[in-house]
């Protein structure tokens, strides 16, 4: 396998020619990368978009792989200076942890936390939220489409706590329920004695790209405590969605009577 090193050599070389484009012999001469090396990095990295090749004179240009990947950086920076409002005022208003996660493959990245938990369980940017196990993860994992819930429920669901669903038909009741509500509760699933709840975001076509999210300790976030505040994230999730210019499912503000 290539190295990262001679890819991103590679990759740099052809951004600083992004108009010309570049053979694969200037390639290997210029990084100094023997030309069959060159050769077969050039057609994995075309394999999957991140390079393409212009017939006429056979020059490697750069692929539109990396214009999906910047785009997805922009939209979660977008999503992250437009919710912070939100997070804030519902850290105000419950004065509890409050965070954003947005969607990344099988799990939920966090990006953006106000206020803090004080225990050595903390809630930091970067952190990797299961789907299943999480209120970040269930709110999103319940409004993928049902070919990407069917593959993770048919994954083994790892348990985090003794409270955590594991058995993929509860789960599937479970994420039905999120699904008519638009909220998503987790108690004690991911860790024990921590509570959470969370509520869904949506970008273009009613994509699921994200939650913004509630936890606490159990002994003060508890279950009633956290319905109370459910029509509070419902809101801030509407308005967050409307605000990306995509469109929060009418059902579930019906649900909470909302608007």
């Amino acid at each position: 396998m290539p190295s990262v090193k001679k890819i991103n050599s590679i990759l740099e070389l052809l951004r600083q020619h992004h108009r010309t484009g570049l053979t694969n012999k200037e390639i290997s001469e210029r990084l100094s990368i023997p030309p069959s090396t060159c050769y077969r990095i050039l057609a994995d990295l075309k394999k999957y978009d991140y390079v393409s090749q212009r017939k006429p004179d056979l020059h490697y240009m750069l692929g539109f792989a990396h214009m999906r990947y910047a785009e997805s950086m922009r939209e979660g920076m977008d999503v992250t200076s437009i919710s912070l409002p939100f997070l804030e005022d519902l850290h105000r208003e419950t004065d509890e942890t409050t965070f954003l996660a947005l969607l990344n493959n099988n799990y939920c990245v966090v990006m953006e936390v106000c206020g803090n938990i004080n225990t050595r369980i903390a809630v930091g940017r970067g952190e990797l939220l299961p789907l299943h196990a999480s209120a970040a993860g269930k709110a999103v994992l319940a409004f993928l489409p049902q070919r990407d819930r069917t593959r993770i429920l048919d994954e083994e669901l790892r348990p985090y706590t003794d409270a955590t669903i594991t058995d993929p038909a509860r789960l599937a009741e479970h994420l039905s329920e999120i699904r008519r509500s638009g909220v998503s509760y987790n108690v004690q699933e991911f860790h024990k004695a921590i509570n959470a709840l969370a509520t869904p975001l949506f970008g273009d076509g009613k994509r699921i790209i994200g939650s913004i999210a509630l936890v606490g300790f159990s002994v003060d976030l508890d279950e009633h405590q956290m319905q109370e505040y459910a029509g509070l994230f419902i809101e801030a999730a509407a308005a967050v969605t409307e605000k990306l210019g995509a469109q929060f499912p009418r059902k579930i503000l019906d649900y909470h009577k909302l608007r």
